[in-house]
Parts: C-alpha cells; sequence; structure tokens
C-alpha cells in the first residue's frame, strides 16, 4: 500500500509528515521553507511510494479561509500539473497549531525545545495527517 504525505502549509514554514505503509500510523517528518517546499517534494516523491497529500485547509473559526489559502491553491495547480495521478485531499486544520503548542507545552521537552517553530510545525502536520487517517479508516 502506499504512503500519506502531510503538508501544513505556512507562510515561512511548512511541517511536513507521512504515515507507514499501511496507513495506520502519522509520523514527523520535516519542516521545509517554504521557498524548497517543491524541491524537497519531488525528492520525497520519487523516493517514497507515495500517492496522496493531504493538505490543510486553513479555516477561520466562522468558515472563513485565511488569505494563505490562495499561496495553496497556487501550489496545489503546479503539483496536479506535474503529478496528474497524485491524489491531493484537503482537510480542515483548525486548531492543529493550537493542540501542538499544548502538546509542546505538556510535555517532557526543555523549554528552549518548547519554543521550537519548526517542531510546532512538524507536529501540528502529524496531527493534522492522524485525523485524515481517522475519517479515511471510517
Amino acid at each position: 500500500m502506499s504512503k500519506i504525505l502531510c503538508i501544513d502549509y505556512g507562510k515561512k514554514r511548512i511541517g511536513l509528515s507521512i504515515t507507514n505503509s499501511i496507513r495506520s500510523i502519522a509520523f514527523a517528518l520535516n519542516t521545509v521553507n517554504t521557498n524548497d517546499l517543491i524541491s524537497t517534494l519531488e525528492m520525497y516523491l520519487k523516493y517514497e511510494d507515495i500517492d496522496t497529500i493531504v493538505i490543510g485547509l486553513p479555516i477561520k473559526y466562522y468558515n472563513y479561509l485565511f488569505p494563505i489559502e490562495k499561496k495553496i491553491k497556487k501550489f496545489i495547480k503546479i503539483i496536479k500539473y506535474k503529478y496528474p495521478n497524485l491524489i491531493i485531499k484537503r482537510l480542515d486544520e483548525r486548531f492543529t497549531s493550537k493542540i501542538a503548542n499544548y502538546y509542546l507545552l505538556n510535555s517532557v521537552f526543555k523549554k528552549k525545545k518548547r519554543k521550537n517553530k519548526s517542531l510546532l510545525d512538524k507536529i501540528s502536520a502529524t496531527l493534522l495527517l492522524q485525523d485524515y487517517i481517522k475519517i479515511e479508516n471510517l
């Protein structure tokens, strides 16, 4: 079975996570600069058996989209053009960063590590992918 890659898209950094080959567990993968996303994605698609990408849908409280959605749509258009067989799914990412931050604040990590935004982005992507796995297995 193919793996699923998840993208928590941000203005400066992007958190990535991936499933195991049976799509039952999500693992934090990496955090990349927004400018490096395409090349990083190409590398993962080349070396990992990925058929689906889950990308967070940045919805505000009252179902309005954050302005970053325009950049995400542009990115999706590029990916669909380069990889037409790749399945792209969107998932509401409300509160994933807040939950990830809560996890870090209550973790055993030292204070310096808890303020690491790179780690926060990876955890957010992992939480988003875990949610997707639950939905997929219903």
